[in-house]
């Protein structure tokens, strides 16, 4: 049998799985194992938002049967997408360019 490393929560990701209990019915034991099997986008995220948002967040994820592992992936997506971004300064260029 494997030992599954304890994830230690932030004061945010506590916040998290409060609202996850108060608000969308879940034990305090189902909500932080949830915000523990998605800690890696929570953490990704940033934090940044109300921990209520990122609640809703999570519960949808879960609902919809959406992975942790799929949202990172589209997380990487944007990410790329972003890197790929020339930014706005060199399409007016190339728009001037046309004319």
């Amino acid at each position: 049998m494997k030992a599954r490393a304890q994830v230690r929560l932030s004061l945010y990701e506590r916040g998290i799985v409060e609202a996850l209990s108060a608000n969308y019915g879940y034990t305090a034991a189902d909500a932080r194992a949830l915000v523990v099997e998605y800690i890696e986008v929570v953490r990704k995220l940033g934090g940044y938002d109300h921990c209520g948002y990122y609640a809703e967040l999570v519960d949808r994820a879960r609902r919809l049967g959406h992975s942790p592992a799929q949202w990172l992936e589209h997380i990487q997506g944007i990410e790329k997408g972003e890197l790929r971004d020339r930014g706005i300064a060199s399409e007016e260029r190339q728009y001037l360019q046309t004319k």
